[in-house]
This record gives structure tokens, sequence and C-alpha cells, in this order.
């Protein structure tokens, strides 16, 4: 009698740990991490550039690490897109209306959102504007390129992409930024030679 009961005891242990078994490794199995997951796709936008006597064009990459490339190709009129550095920046608005004074004013401020940024006047935030982008160099015939890298804005929708509500432009200046903070507009680039608009670029996957 004992010997049967203990037989039993012993079914029943066994059918215990055989529940418990399955239960965990149904539980270990539903949190078993994706480790395949799609990254997210290449974003892209570019800008056509225009102003009198300039031309030019701007591409945007970003990849899936959320880096975005800059890849400019300017050219212009040696006496008025000139050797050496020119100030270029993302704007704060997507409007490029020629015939203001100055010129190009439609563009706002340097691009610089969220509840610490500083659009206007240019010296409160510079060189520190998440639109402020190295100087193009352009060469004696009026030509001249930029590629850069950055982390400062997105294509993509977050509280920093330049495809905000009101959009952003690119602004090409007649002189050199200096990078140095609190910079006058003077120091900052100076007048605005070129603009162009930012716009999504599904051609360019």
């Amino acid at each position: 009698m004992n010997r049967f009961i203990s037989k039993i005891r012993l079914a029943v242990i066994v059918a215990s740990m055989f529940v418990i078994f399955s239960i965990t490794s149904k539980v270990s199995w539903s949190q078993t991490p994706v480790t395949d997951a799609t990254p997210p796709p290449t974003t892209n936008a570019k800008a056509q550039i225009t102003g009198p006597g300039i031309t030019g064009n701007l591409k945007l990459r970003q990849d899936p690490g959320g880096f975005v490339w800059v890849y400019l190709n300017l050219q212009g009129d040696p006496a008025i897109l000139t050797p050496g550095l020119h100030g270029f920046h993302i704007h704060q608005t997507g409007s490029c209306q020629e015939g203001q004074q100055p010129p190009f004013i439609s563009a706002g401020g340097h691009f610089d959102p969220g509840p610490y940024g500083n659009t206007t006047p240019v010296e409160a935030n510079h060189p520190y504007h998440l639109g402020d982008l190295p100087n193009a160099e352009i060469d004696e015939t009026g030509r001249g390129k930029l590629s850069a890298i950055t982390t400062r804005f997105t294509l993509s929708e977050s509280p920093l992409t330049v495809f905000d509500s009101d959009g952003s432009a690119v602004i090409v200046h007649a002189l050199t930024d200096q990078m140095i903070a609190g910079g006058t507009a003077a120091q900052t680039g100076g007048p605005r030679l070129a603009c162009g608009v930012i716009e999504p670029d599904s051609s360019n996957p």
C-alpha cells in the first residue's frame, strides 16, 4: 500500500514538473527579441538653388542611422559668387520669394526648432543653430561644392525635421560664416545671394 502511494506521489510530481516546464518554455519564447527587424528606410530631399547670376542644387540623404549627408553644387558669375568661402545654412521657412528687400527674407532666420531655439537675431544662437552648416568653397571660375554630414536635423518625421508645417529653405550667403559665437549678421554670412526650397526627393531612393 505504501509503495502504491509512493508511485502516485512520484507521478504527480513528474506531471507537475512537465506543466511548469511547458509554461516556462512558452513564456521564454514569447519574450525572445526579434533580431532580423527591417531597418528604417533611407530618406532623401533636394533643393534647386537660384539667385541673380547663380544656380545650383542640393541633395540631402538621411541614412538608417539618422545621419544626414549633405551634397551641394554651385555655379555662378565669379563677380557675384566670388572665389572663397560662402556661408551656407538651412533657414526656417520654405519660401524663396524674389524681389524682396533684403533678398530672400521670406526664408526667415536660421533653422533652429525647439523650446530653446533662437532663429533671430542671428547672434542669439549662432553657430549652434540646427541649420548651421560648413561654408561652401568657391573657385576662381565661380564653381564650388560642399559635402558634409550632420545630425542636427532630420528628413524624417521628428521634432527636428526640415519638413515642419512651413517647410525649410537653404540660403547661400555673400560672405564667409566666421562661425563665432554671438557673431553679427555680417560675420555669419552677410547678404543672401541665392535660395532653394527643400523638397522630398522620391526619385532618389
